[in-house]
């Protein structure tokens, strides 16, 4: 039956809220009234979408895998989830999605159109598990998937933290510089007959522009249009940095073993839930988190649906080819694919690990490297007139 949400008074005058399943309103009313409820509102649950992050969904996924592997039907497992004060943000949202399964929509596609935030890889993970009848172990993987990514995410911004204090006083700095120092700097060199070198022209330049509305308003819009260039690049199949950024000094290795990691742990759930390989592969190609990948991914699908072995596909991806080939190759004789695969994927879950922590042991002394040189050329352009004009007068 369908699930309404109401909201009500008892006869001592306290209000209440709640959900009550019922085949209407007038149902809902009744059965409210029923109970010692004066309802002042009724409506049918889901009629806005849930949002949930990581953190929600992460909880969503662990507690609705351990309910369905404790054997409770999925509508009702979504309902008692409903109830969770850790995912009120999305409460509406599961009962609606638990109507829609109890009715026979398939729980994957009611979940993404219900819950803003669910990823296209989740998404498809999910399907593969419902129709392998694995939804249980499929969702405690993905629970386990999400609380690594945070945990690497907290991992980031807990390094992160010195090296953006040193960044914001330095940019502070810089501003105190370019909007106090160098007007003051450009009135006294104005009254002196010598030409200013080409850095010092510079920056006054740069200083006069940013303190303009206009200036500031163009050099902002540029800003914006750079990232929002760089993201739209690394997002396009066919771009450079979907290839390139595995290339990338510092991180090109790190980002080359985590999507390994995703795509060996994901084939390697896949199969065991029976998934038939192709399916299987496309899926885990959607994991890596890479539009290039998966493409190649896609290929490589096709060519093991028309006859080839797993091992000679995965030879031709350049990111996947370096070892997975040699675990599907072991996997196919020994009839222990999801095993091997399982084993190559927290191998490279650590390689990650470990190059993710040189890349920001590295990033720190980089980022006050690259600040004090912006530092020191404000200085430069500062202090050669001055020298300058020390020279001139003493000679």
């Amino acid at each position: 039956m369908p699930t309404f949400l109401y909201q009500g008074y008892t006869a001592a005058g306290k209000l209440r809220k709640g959900r009550v399943e019922a085949l209407n309103a007038k149902e809902a009313r009744e059965d409210l009234i029923g109970q010692g409820i004066f309802p002042r509102q009724v409506r049918a649950a889901g009629s806005g979408k849930g949002k949930f992050n990581a953190n929600h969904r992460s909880i969503l996924y662990r507690e609705l895998g351990a309910l369905l592997h404790a054997g409770l039907p999925l509508d009702r497992a979504l309902r008692l989830l409903s109830e969770n004060p850790e995912l009120a943000a999305g409460a509406e949202a599961l009962s609606a999605v638990g109507d829609e399964v109890r009715e026979g929509a398939d729980f994957s596609q009611v979940l993404a159109r219900r819950l803003r935030g669910v990823r296209d890889d989740e998404t498809a993970v999910l399907a593969a598990g419902e129709s392998a009848g694995r939804l249980s172990t499929v969702c405690l993987v993905l629970a386990d998937h999400l609380e690594e990514e945070a945990g690497v995410s907290e991992q980031i911004r807990t390094a992160l933290v010195y090296p953006a204090v040193v960044s914001v006083l330095a940019l502070v700095v810089l501003g105190v510089l370019v909007g106090f120092l160098l007007p003051a700097y450009d009135r006294l060199l104005s009254g002196v007959n010598q030409e200013l070198p080409a850095l010092t022209r510079y920056v006054l330049s740069f200083g006069n522009a940013l303190r303009h509305p206009a200036g500031a308003l163009v050099f902002l819009i540029v800003l914006a249009s750079l990232v929002a260039g760089i993201r739209h690049a690394m997002r396009k199949p066919g771009g450079l940095f979907p290839r390139r950024r595995f290339r990338m000094p510092i991180l090109g290795s790190p980002l080359g073993s985590l999507a390994r990691a995703r795509f060996a742990r994901t084939l390697a759930l896949l199969m065991e839930g029976g998934i038939p390989l192709q399916r299987a592969l496309e899926t885990a190609g959607r994991a890596t988190g890479s539009v290039w990948i998966m493409n190649q991914v896609r290929v490589a699908a096709d060519q093991v649906a028309h006859g080839s072995r797993l091992a000679d596909a995965l030879t031709g991806i350049p990111v996947l080819c370096e070892d997975l080939p040699g675990w599907a190759r072991a996997g196919e004789a020994s009839g222990e694919l999801g095993s091997l695969m399982r084993h190559a994927a927290r191998g490279h879950q650590r390689a990650w690990d470990r190059g993710l922590r040189r890349a920001l042991a590295l990033l720190e002394p980089l980022l006050i490297v690259g600040v004090g040189i912006l530092i020191l050329l404000v200085a430069l352009a500062i202090l050669l007139p001055m020298l300058r004009l020390n020279r001139g007068l003493l000679g």
